[in-house]
């Protein structure tokens, strides 16, 4: 598997302590910046430089209640120390998704946070997480480069275990990472491709022509689903919740999560002891509410790394368009 989580990094030596952000606030206060920026649009220059510190926040864990709000939503096996004891990746990712977003949402951070569109996740699970285990959330930004509709960056967020050297974990103390890829539409690196004549790069996945595998599932995602997975992640941005809200960022509908996606797309075939790595690839958007055609398939056996693989295709069945390819490589 081939990702940017394998350019592993300790992130950088300014490591600053906060509180667990809430998210409502965060978006409420995104929301009037939003605003603002419409009458007082930011400068040109303003996607220079990424902000040159990590965040670090305590978490209590999740709780038994959130984890059975996780199997009510995307079913499967409940969280009884049997059948499952540890949190689903995505869940992890639930957990740290405050800690990320609080540091996008700083003054330091040069782009506008609402209307960024997510292009990818890659994780390591490395470790089972259990149910109330109190951890420590680190996120830092990297990676700030030219995109042909305006500027990409990564998100890399750890989870640690409760007693790590924040500043430079050792290996066995993170026990999660993640590396969320995201567009920042319209908004250039000053002197870069962008502010004149284009960069040429090679034509994105969109554009290939994609040839519908055979369909080995069906998901039916109903009005309500944005909501619904806000319920149990906190996430309530508004291009989610409904075609009202939606409307005022500039899109026709509501749209699923991308983490929705990926806990649907590995509900039931991630190991619970962990040591497994995945990523999503996101692409035409699933608005709501939509059928999305799924098909999943085992590659066999990578000797070398001592992995097994899965890959993974969601795409909309009437119009033949791909929402998104996924993978997993999880110890053989």
């Amino acid at each position: 598997m081939t990702d940017r989580i394998e350019e592993q990094s300790t992130g950088p030596v300014d490591v600053r302590r906060i509180e667990l952000p809430a998210l409502k606030d965060i978006y409420v206060h995104a929301g009037w910046e939003s605003a603002r920026s419409a009458v007082a649009p930011r400068s040109s220059g303003a996607a220079d430089e990424l902000p040159g510190h990590a965040v670090v926040a305590r978490h209590p864990g999740a709780s038994a209640q959130q984890l059975e709000q996780y199997r009510l939503l995307f079913g499967g096996e409940p969280f009884d120390g049997v059948h499952r004891r540890g949190l689903p990746s995505v869940l992890a990712h639930i957990l740290a998704f405050p800690v990320q977003m609080g540091l996008l949402a700083e003054e330091a951070f040069p782009l506008p946070l609402m209307g960024m569109v997510h292009l990818s996740n890659a994780v390591e699970h490395r470790r089972r997480v259990t149910v109330d285990e109190p951890v420590q959330i680190k996120a830092w930004t990297e990676g700030l480069r030219p995109h042909r509709r305006g500027t990409q960056f990564d998100a890399v967020v750890e989870v640690l275990a409760d007693a790590a050297d924040v500043g430079r974990p050792a290996e066995s103390e993170v026990l999660w990472r993640g590396v969320s890829t995201y567009l920042s539409r319209g908004a250039h690196l000053a002197g870069r491709p962008g502010d004149g004549e284009p960069e040429r790069q090679p034509e994105s996945s969109e554009r290939e022509e994609f040839i519908p595998p055979a369909k080995t599932g069906q998901w039916r995602l109903g009005a309500d689903m944005g909501r619904r997975y806000a319920a149990v992640s906190g996430d309530w941005n508004p291009i989610h919740i409904s075609s009202v809200s939606a409307r005022m960022l500039g899109m026709p509908r509501a749209i699923v999560h991308g983490m929705y996606a990926a806990g649907r797309m590995l509900e039931g075939r991630e190991p619970d002891d962990a040591g497994h790595r995945w990523r999503i690839t996101f692409e035409a958007p699933m608005r709501l509410p939509c059928t999305v055609a799924f098909h999943a398939e085992r590659r066999g056996v990578d000797a070398s790394a001592g992995q097994v693989v899965e890959t993974f295709t969601g795409w909309d069945p009437r119009k033949g368009r791909r929402h998104f390819t996924g993978e997993l490589a999880s110890p053989a």
